[in-house]
């Protein structure tokens, strides 16, 4: 796919930047990440507050925290399909793994993607050092490669194509416990 295929003021800006600098390409695609993801999760949140502000839905309400953690889920989930969020798609990333230098399996983008919770601003620091590898990606034996661009509509080819493998069962236990875990540090929930 050549550079014509993405038109779009933003998309020709951080390429021509990432001609500058190699690793603002690589930030860019983190920060366009979290963009696309707070579009996705703040909407609904807001709703949400909506709803409680005219106390339909009280905040230390169960519901509001599984909402809120759902909403979490997905934004720790956003690698999972083909080891390509919206963004390393659009921009021509895709998370491998280091072993045997295939996409990394939707367990791993899971378990690189936990540290985003709690050390947000440090990954981008880090990814900035060292392109290649955040602090996730440590914990998941994975690291970011150059990939072939895609169009963000991939999402939905990939997303029919789904079967339910161990790894998706592995990731809601996981998730279950990760989010249960972080429930118990929150006020209203113990």
């Amino acid at each position: 796919m050549n550079e014509t295929e993405y038109k779009g003021i933003l998309h020709k800006e951080v390429n021509k930047l990432a001609g500058i600098n190699p690793r603002f390409h690589r930030i860019s695609s983190m920060l366009l990440d979290h963009i696309i993801m707070i579009i996705v999760i703040v909407p609904p949140m807001i709703l949400l507050m909506i709803l409680a502000a005219n106390g339909i839905l009280k905040i230390e309400n169960r519901a509001f925290y599984v909402f809120f953690f759902f909403m979490m889920f997905i934004y720790i989930n956003k690698d999972f399909f083909n080891a390509k969020s919206p963004a390393k798609r659009v921009l021509g990333y895709q998370v491998i793994n280091r072993k045997n230098e295939q996409p990394a399996t939707e367990l791993q983008c899971f378990v690189r993607n936990l540290t985003i919770a709690f050390v947000w601003p440090l990954e981008v620091i880090v990814g900035w050092i060292n392109p290649e590898r955040r602090i996730g990606d440590f914990l998941a034996n994975t690291k970011v490669i150059t990939s072939e661009k895609e169009k963000i509509k991939s999402i939905w080819t990939d997303l029919k194509n789904i079967k339910l493998k161990i790894n998706f069962i592995g990731i809601l236990i996981i998730g279950g416990l990760y989010f249960y875990g972080l429930s118990l540090l929150l006020p209203g929930m113990n």
